[in-house]
């Protein structure tokens, strides 16, 4: 009897040893989350109108903007009013940036001119975009002085992270 005490003895003290020693568990990697992506709708525009004020005709856009695909486009001599939309998944660098360019010879002897253009996004059915600039008037001869003493006039650019 003695013998068999010991023999479940040391059963049972072998089988706590392997049930003890057992591997510790692997710890499982926490996953690091990924950036908050959300599609949106990305808006360029250039508007011919502000404050009741038209931009004269004989102005035309030179613009490079961002795509879609993160790509610098340029157009040039485009008439306006300009837009481009597209949907871009966030986060997006949106730039937008160019210039008014005329013809002497065709400016009226009362001229419209100005820089507004934004960068929009929608959201929740919600246009949100911030104008540039604004329109001036004044004569054909008033203009051309202004631009010889401040070329950049008709110069633009705006960027927002979306």
């Amino acid at each position: 009897m003695k013998k068999t005490m010991l023999l479940l003895a040391t059963l049972l003290i072998g089988g706590l040893m392997i049930t003890g020693c057992s591997k510790e568990p692997t710890p499982t990697p926490t996953p690091t989350p990924e950036p908050s992506s959300k599609t949106v709708k990305v808006s360029y525009q250039f508007v011919k109108e502000n404050a009741g004020v038209v931009l004269s005709d004989c102005f035309k856009l030179n613009v490079t903007y961002i795509d879609a695909s993160g790509k610098e486009v340029t157009e040039n001599g485009v008439t306006m009013p300009w837009v481009k939309e597209f949907e871009v998944t966030k986060p997006f660098h949106a730039k937008m940036e160019g210039e008014l360019v005329y013809n002497e010879n065709e400016l009226p002897e009362t001229v419209y001119f100005g820089t507004c253009c934004g960068i929009g996004y929608y959201q929740s059915s919600e246009l949100n975009i911030s104008l540039q600039g604004g329109f001036g008037v004044g004569s054909k001869e008033k203009f051309l002085n202004t631009m010889a003493h401040n070329p950049d006039k008709l110069k633009f650019k705006v960027e927002k992270d979306f």
